[in-house]
């Protein structure tokens, strides 16, 4: 048995090796580049505003801004419809603006294209991806108005697709099976995006009822959901968070998700790791993509993922969004140290993470990252637990952008590597001895 154990963990050496390593750490000090009291828009006329603000369509205080993208010269950024009075759900601004304090916002792809109650519409955009192709790829969860007493389901959840490559910015949109997903209970909350054999998407579905990992395959538009109880649920120890003398308690399960640049397995096969974490909880996970793609686990239901799941260890505090960067660096807050930090996951987890920045004034609730095409980082902190209290102040910045240079790109540009043997029929055997290579990267330094 000790012998079996020796060749796993020098396989896991060896497949470490072949991983790419993060260049020497050149790290700029984390600005705010922009900052809002309030939310506000670029209207078609004065009239408009004017007639949204008296209908309470457009209530100030309850535009939030949570996810944020990268795409040529636009900073692109996401208004989930969680309260009542969010006129547009995904906007952008131009990013040689010259006003830092409180640039409005434009639509995007339009006013029209953000229409409440038109399924058509864009209804509920909580994250978006960009991926290498320029394709940007959309989370509309379709119920509105999560946070009030009568969320409205009208619309289905779906993955919504633009191309920002031709300009015309048509929506491509493509519900999610309601058997596979709840229009009532899911929460489409993030996404990582996979350019190979067929473009995938996984996503992060925070529902409180049935927490999972959707799977979106481009190529033929199907989808399927993987669940694992004990790694995707919050867990009652990590549910309070308490900022800035706030306290809030938000039991939210799987959350962030992240992957990691590909590497050859065992048996020479292309993989790459997926990372994520639940809200409410002290510990991130691992899994390796082959196996979200093995469509036969979702079949099999609760259990099936079980064996495939890593538990790379704890940190010091909760973690919502995360970002990963083409060479296997990964950025992350710590909400409740109002810190982030950063991991170079080819180091043990529970040794290898560091803070590279700390502020209870400027850093509360990292929610998003994203990286622009000249190297630098780009964070959103938005205060949530100040908005989910209904105790956003008008007269205080609530939502900040801060930038990094760090001199490297998002995983999206990840090299791709080339198999040295075809890829076997069977996922089992594959994703199995591939796992296991990550679980003992994972204790290689324990």
């Amino acid at each position: 048995m000790k012998l079996a154990v020796f060749i796993v963990f020098l396989a896991a050496a060896a497949a470490q090796d072949k991983l790419p390593r993060p260049p020497p750490l050149h790290r700029e000090q984390f600005r705010v580049i922009y900052e809002w009291r309030t939310v506000d828009f670029e209207w078609e006329s004065p009239k408009d505003r004017e007639t949204f603000l008296n209908t309470s369509r457009y209530i100030p205080q309850n535009v939030l801004i949570s996810g944020i993208n990268f795409y040529k010269d636009n900073i692109f950024l996401t208004l989930p419809r969680m309260l009542d009075g969010v006129p547009a759900t995904l906007a952008y601004i131009p990013t040689n603006q010259n006003d830092t304090t409180a640039p409005k916002l434009k639509p995007f792809p339009s006013w029209s294209a953000n229409t409440m109650d038109d399924c058509y519409a864009l209804q509920f955009v909580q994250n978006i991806e960009i991926d290498r192709n320029g394709m940007m790829w959309i989370l509309d969860n379709g119920r509105v108005g999560t946070l009030t007493q009568s969320p409205n389901a009208k619309c289905p959840p779906s993955i919504v697709l633009i191309d920002l490559k031709t300009g015309e910015n048509k929506l491509e949109r493509y519900p999610l099976p309601a058997d596979i997903v709840n229009p009532s209970t899911t929460y489409l909350n993030d996404l990582v995006v996979d350019n190979r054999d067929g473009d995938f998407a996984y996503i992060t579905d925070n529902s409180a009822v049935d927490p999972g990992i959707i799977v979106f395959r481009l190529s033929d538009k199907k989808s399927w959901k993987l669940r694992d109880t004990k790694s995707m649920s919050s867990v009652p120890e990590a549910a309070i968070f308490r900022i800035n003398g706030t306290t809030v308690n938000l039991p939210v399960n799987i959350d962030g998700i992240a992957m990691g640049p590909q590497f050859l397995t065992e048996d020479e096969t292309v993989d790459r790791t997926v990372y994520y974490c639940p809200l409410a909880s002290f510990n991130m996970y691992a899994i390796n993509a082959s196996v979200l793609r093995n469509e036969s686990l979702a079949v099999m239901g609760e259990g099936a993922l079980r064996p495939y799941v890593v538990n790379l260890g704890t940190k010091a505090s909760q973690t919502d969004g995360m970002k990963m960067d083409s060479t296997g660096a990964l950025f992350f807050g710590l909400i409740g140290n109002s810190t982030i930090a950063e991991w170079n996951t080819t180091v043990d987890f529970r040794t290898g993470q560091r803070t590279i920045a700390r502020d209870p004034n400027y850093i509360q609730w990292v929610d998003r990252f994203t990286f622009d095409d000249r190297g630098n980082l780009y964070v959103i902190v938005n205060r949530l637990y100040n908005f989910v209290k209904n105790q956003v102040s008008v007269d205080e910045v609530n939502y900040r952008i801060l930038r990094s240079y760090t001199g490297l790109k998002s995983y999206i540009y990840a090299e791709d590597l080339m198999p040295e043997k075809p890829p076997q029929s069977s996922a089992a055997a594959p994703t199995l001895a591939a796992s296991l290579l990550v679980y003992a990267l994972a204790r290689l330094f324990a």
